[in-house]
């Protein structure tokens, strides 16, 4: 069995009140990986190299979305990326419909009913990108710091 994308949704905790924001069409989420280090244990007397896994580094999660400066979630990105300011977000897959909720320190509730990815971060960047015979575009990275946290439904 496969997950649709169709339905998937995105949803950042505006730190200023707690409150969830759901992000109006995005058209697209990558990134939720991310390379540990290696480091190297190669002893003198060895004839091949040997690693064990280090640290890993939170990859940037890229999310294309069409702009439409109507939208209250485009305003908030906008406000989040000018203040820097470090957030929760949760991208939930269509095997679900439930809303995320926050508790008061602005992390997301446990959300059971779906797939969900849950990570930390900020808006490193937001991109608009205009073109002939298109929609206007908007592309953000956020910065993660930390892992990604995935809950499956049951």
């Amino acid at each position: 069995m496969s997950i649709k994308s169709q339905g998937s949704e995105l949803f950042i905790v505006d730190p200023s009140d707690n409150s969830v924001i759901k992000l109006s069409c995005p058209t697209g989420i990558s990134g939720l990986g991310g390379p540990a280090d290696r480091i190297e244990t190669t002893c003198l007397d060895a004839t091949s190299k040997s690693y064990t896994q280090g640290l890993k580094d939170p990859a940037q999660v890229t999310v294309p979305f069409n702009f439409d400066p109507r939208q209250a979630s485009h305003q908030a990105v906008n406000d989040l990326f000018e203040a820097g300011t470090e957030t929760y977000f949760m991208v939930a897959l269509s095997d679900g419909i439930t809303v995320p909720t926050a508790d008061s320190t602005g992390e997301f509730n446990a959300l059971t009913t779906r797939t969900n990815a849950v990570f930390f971060g900020y808006i490193a960047d937001l991109n608009i990108d205009i073109a002939l015979n298109d929609v206007v575009k908007n592309s953000m990275a956020v910065q993660r710091s930390g892992s990604v946290v995935w809950t499956y439904k049951p």
